[in-house]
């Protein structure tokens, strides 16, 4: 009996634990969207209203936010949070540079670590 009990306890524990795996992982399909691209490697996530930065690392084949990847390279940065919700970004080429719905134009300037509305031409 001692081992039955012990094998429905595993069992149950094995289920539960795939279950919110599973939960956890369609979860995030659901909620996240990828909504741009930016430079190599880069993709521009909704997640909830705010838009997350995110680069692929090819030599770690993992995925890090546009932060912790220049923090990997020795930098501090504060690129994130973006300036504009997800939804205003119309544009961006790079990951420093965008261009909004309604025509504005920001820039990350990476001596301040800010991003600066800078007008239209």
């Amino acid at each position: 009996m001692r081992f039955g009990t012990r094998a429905l306890v595993v069992t149950a524990a094995v289920v539960l634990g795939a279950g919110f795996g599973l939960g956890r992982a369609s979860a995030r399909v659901r909620g996240d969207t990828v909504t741009g691209v930016f430079g190599v490697g880069g993709v521009i996530v909704q997640h909830g209203t705010d838009a997350v930065l995110w680069q692929y690392l090819p030599d770690d084949k993992k995925w890090q936010t546009i932060d912790a990847a220049f923090k990997r390279d020795g930098r501090e940065t504060h690129v994130l949070p973006l300036p504009v919700p997800a939804a205003k970004i119309r544009a961006m080429e790079s990951w420093g540079f965008l261009v909004t719905t309604d025509g504005q134009i920001w820039h990350y300037d990476i001596d301040d670590n800010k991003w600066h509305d800078i007008g239209m031409p």
